[in-house]
């Protein structure tokens, strides 16, 4: 093994139980003879982790492409799992919770953090309601939203919540504020994706409307010439990475996500985000859609509000409710379809969805 690499903190435990390098390899090795999928996953990744190799191979998400796998070191890992300490305070013997699959980073990463910083892992299925399983409080958890929602009852039994993988619909965001009202619990939603090891920013959940993002220590932005955020983050390499995100930045270390540069619909010259306006008037539907645009002879593209079939009738109520800020916000048409498909990671496949067929409805 490479004795360089410090790959197990002292303090590392499971559900209360420590274990040295020698009993983590016997305990990972077991748990390939689960027949549940989620503990061979946590053995094989743990077996690779006390590897002497020094990489670790990732697949990303999808939700924007077919699903790749990246490389990275041990070392970067670790590194990031000590600017997420250091950012949300987490000590040695903090309880953590792994509620995500392991198969991508975000779960990954959860293991690496217990594994660097000396934490106490809980682990479970991947579950919409993960809390379900434990009657014990958690420093700190990482959820997606659709577990944020099976869980609103228990929020209070977690110090710090992060929220990512898929943004935060309004009314769920509102429900998850008011379960934690005079409560010590903390939410956070996150920015990142798998080339930068999960997370490079933080936002601490609030009711208005504008998010600003914090990023982590170390970490340094700035807008390339796409008007995309690119991130230099020193424990993957000097390089910058440059992203499809269109943001505003801030300043040095804050800044605003407006939307992916691949969903931007330009109708008549106009530039509209599509997920900037499921933020600004998410309140007024209580059951899935997104926008996006189709092709117009005269426009370009127009702008177009997606719903199932059977939210056919409940969009056109509601659309009569909104003052919409600009005229532009307001949608052309509504597309129906008969469901809408989401990665492994639960992110949305817009053009997958699309794909499926839809109906146009003119307004």
């Amino acid at each position: 093994m490479n004795k360089s690499f410090f790959c197990l903190h002292p303090n590392f435990s499971i559900q209360g139980k420590s274990f040295n390098e020698k009993d983590l390899r016997i305990y990972a090795t077991s748990l390939l003879l689960s027949k549940k999928t989620y503990l061979e996953q946590l053995g094989t990744f743990l077996l690779e982790w006390l590897s002497e190799g020094d990489e670790i191979s990732v697949f990303t998400s999808g939700s924007t492409g077919t699903p790749k796998s990246l490389s990275f070191k041990k070392r970067a890992m670790q590194a990031h799992a000590q600017l997420t300490g250091q950012f949300f305070n987490l000590i040695p013997g903090n309880r953590i919770l792994l509620c995500l699959p392991m198969q991508f980073i975000a779960g990954k990463m959860i293991v690496v953090r217990a594994l660097s910083l000396g934490l106490d892992l809980w682990v479970c299925p991947p579950s919409n309601s993960p809390l379900d399983f434990f009657k014990t409080t958690f420093d700190f958890v990482a959820m997606v939203p659709t577990q944020i929602e099976g869980s609103i009852s228990l929020l209070s039994y977690c110090r710090k919540i992060l929220i990512g993988g898929a943004p935060l619909n309004k009314n769920l965001k509102r429900k998850a504020i008011a379960a934690i009202q005079d409560q010590s619990t903390k939410l956070f939603l996150s920015y990142g994706m798998t080339e930068t090891l999960s997370h490079i920013a933080i936002a601490k959940l609030k009711p208005e409307d504008q998010v600003i993002f914090s990023v982590l220590p170390q970490i340094t932005i700035e807008e390339n010439a796409r008007g995309c955020l690119r991130v230099i983050a020193p424990y993957i390499g000097p390089d910058p990475i440059d992203t499809k995100d269109v943001v505003r930045i801030l300043d040095a270390s804050h800044f605003e996500w407006m939307g992916r540069l691949d969903f931007v619909i330009n109708s008549g010259g106009v530039k509209i985000h599509p997920e900037f306006l499921e933020k600004a008037y998410g309140r007024y539907f209580s059951f899935p859609f997104f926008y996006s645009g189709i092709p117009h002879d005269s426009l370009g593209e127009q702008l177009v509000l997606v719903v199932l079939n059977e939210d056919l009738v409940n969009v056109l109520a509601n659309l009569t409710k909104i003052s919409f800020d600009q005229k532009f916000h307001k949608p052309k048409g509504i597309l129906t379809v008969p469901q809408f498909l989401y990665t492994n990671s639960l992110k949305l496949r817009r053009k997958d969805t699309l794909a499926l067929g839809y109906h146009l409805h003119n307004l």
